[in-house]
């Protein structure tokens, strides 16, 4: 699956940057991680670091990056969505970053998020996710039903 449809050919200069950046800098994979999830570079670099960071050099894309105001974990997934990274957003739900399904509360919870910040192009590459795995119909009648606590 390839959210934003990039060629494949687009991704080894990202891959061979991070390998510099761990071998030469000696700068830890889960940093570079955070780095590229709170950039604000353009969406093809993001996403071709984040799915650098997790298929080569095994960063779990599912690890708490935060806590919210109410003490409640924040996942890559999510901060991506508040963050306005579609680029890491689409890498990371071809990562499988979240437990169930689109209409489980991690899942929802990113849209819900990017509904609310009005970003189109995460809605629209959460929309995207659902329709490739099949279940559009039914991850939008849950968005639009039920809320998350």
């Amino acid at each position: 699956m390839n959210l934003l449809n990039l060629p494949e050919d687009t991704r080894a200069p990202f891959s061979k940057t991070v390998q510099t950046l761990i071998q030469k800098h000696k700068i830890d994979p889960n940093e570079i991680f955070m780095n590229v999830l709170e950039s604000e570079e353009a969406p093809e670099m993001n996403y071709w670091m984040m799915k650098v960071l997790i298929q080569e050099h095994f960063v779990s894309p599912q690890q708490e990056v935060a806590k919210d105001a109410a003490g409640e974990t924040v996942k890559p997934l999510q901060a991506a969505c508040l963050l306005n990274n579609v680029g890491a957003l689409a890498a990371l739900l071809e990562a499988n970053a979240f437990q169930g399904g689109v209409t489980d509360r991690e899942f929802q919870l990113a849209a819900r998020i990017a509904s609310r910040q009005e970003d189109q192009g995460a809605l629209g590459v959460i929309m995207k996710y659902a329709q490739e795995v099949g279940n559009l119909e039914t991850f939008m009648r849950e968005l639009q039903d039920a809320p998350i606590q």
